[in-house]
């Protein structure tokens, strides 16, 4: 009997694996990951810079071109942008087919207001860029009414100065919402996208087979030779073997596309871990790593265990139907299921301390994709956590065991009459 369910696992693998979808949806993955990882390479490769900063050329006629600089770059460091380059050229406007992208600011004096300031630019000056050089202008006005005022420079430069501003938030969990919300988007889109991905993949793994032998009449001669619960077991073990092989390919295609991103950023100027490096700088300083070292256990229990429940699940309603479509139509509330779960872990932060969203966490099949997220943002104890997998544990349990009861009934029926009523009538018998 074991070697006919190790033959089951192998052919079910066999059968999924071994195709030319399988191969070419895998090529496509790789291409995927290493584009997005490397995109910034690769949109310089054809044209792009991520690293040129935006020239603005000065033409001044007023002696004021230091304040100008000074006030732009102090503008742009307080919008944390460090994308511009501040050039004086006083032959700019003699140039003018030179001038592209560049922007020019033209300072002139003025009879009665000081100063006159023009905006010369071949295509339409971005607004923020716009504001950021009237504000520095305006800046430069400022200095010019106070040079002619009789004031000392150490007055005029006092004067003149920035102002410096200390933000002090009394509210601590005001202050960590900007950090939670990086958090949970960064949480949901390396755990929850992937799990949800691989789970909608296996549920259509499992509907396509069983309906497949269902179709073909197979299922009579499979179940002639091993009992429906070793062919039961068998689909819910090649399922998961696939979703775990396929998560392991999705790994390396990562560390593929980390290490090209590597290989890039050694022949060329740009920067190859400055967005990676600010991310785990944030998820450190967030704690985030200490939470997984101390939860890692009881997470990886969690998504094992979660991705049983979803096997058993989509096997027994696929048992119950006759064909891929009507598989299709059954499937729908699974998929409530998990979309809700997805869509409320993306939200988790936003409806920061919501005892609904604190009691989804504990209920299976929604909790694998709501609880990892609470607990790593901070909204979840390690001990809550354990609680909602052990209930995660326990229904599976439960529906295993009732399951196959279903799964016993429904998988050599090819009739839709009375189908519910066996269901629940099979639920009352004993293994």
């Amino acid at each position: 009997m074991k070697n006919k369910f190790k033959y089951l696992v192998k052919y079910s693998l066999k059968k999924k694996i071994d195709t030319k979808w399988f191969k070419i949806v895998n090529v496509l993955l790789l291409i995927l990951l290493v584009f997005l990882v490397n995109m910034d390479y690769f949109i310089n490769l054809f044209g792009g810079d991520f690293e040129e900063k935006e020239s603005i050329y000065v033409v001044d006629h007023v002696g004021s071109f230091d304040t100008f600089s000074t006030y732009f770059n102090a503008l742009a460091s307080e919008m944390g942008s460090d994308e511009y380059e501040i050039i004086l050229d006083q032959d700019i406007l003699n140039k003018e087919e030179e001038i592209d992208d560049e922007v020019v600011v033209v300072l002139n004096p003025s009879d009665t207001g000081y100063l006159e300031g023009e905006i010369v630019s071949f295509n339409a000056v971005s607004r923020t860029t716009y504001e950021m050089i009237v504000n520095a202008l305006n800046a430069v006005k400022s200095e010019l009414v106070l040079s002619t005022s009789g004031l000392t420079q150490e007055q005029i430069t006092s004067l003149s100065s920035p102002v410096e501003i200390t933000e002090k938030v009394l509210n601590e969990e005001a202050q960590n919402n900007e950090t939670k919300e990086n958090v949970g988007a960064i949480v949901t889109t390396v755990l929850i996208v992937p799990f949800f991905i691989l789970i909608v993949t296996m549920v259509q793994m499992l509907g396509a087979e069983i309906n497949d032998e269902k179709t073909s009449r197979g299922m009579e001669i499979i179940i002639s030779s091993v009992p429906a619960k070793i062919h039961f077991i068998s689909k819910v073990v090649a399922a998961i073997s696939y979703v775990l092989i396929q998560g392991v390919l999705l790994l390396i295609y990562s560390g593929i596309a980390m290490l090209l991103r590597n290989i890039l950023a050694s022949s060329s100027a740009m920067s190859s871990t400055g967005m990676f490096s600010e991310i785990i700088t944030m998820l450190s300083d967030a704690g985030i790593f200490s939470l997984l070292a101390k939860g890692s256990i009881v997470l990886i229990i969690l998504f094992v265990v979660s991705f049983i429940a979803y096997a058993i699940t989509a096997a027994i309603l696929a048992s119950m139907t006759t064909n891929i479509e009507d598989f299709q139509q059954l499937q729908t509330p699974l998929m409530i299921i998990m979309l809700v779960g997805y869509y409320v872990a993306l939200m988790a932060v936003m409806f920061d301390g919501s005892v609904f969203i604190h009691i989804l966490g504990f209920i299976p099949l929604l909790s694998v994709m709501i609880a990892p997220t609470l607990y790593l943002i901070g909204e979840m104890s390690l001990l809550s956590l354990t609680l909602s997998t052990l209930l995660t544990v326990v229904v599976t349990y439960l529906l295993y065991k009732y399951g196959l009861r279903i799964y016993k009934v429904g998988i050599l029926n090819y009739s839709s009459s009375k189908l519910w009523r066996k269901m629940f009538k099979s639920l009352k018998n004993k293994e």
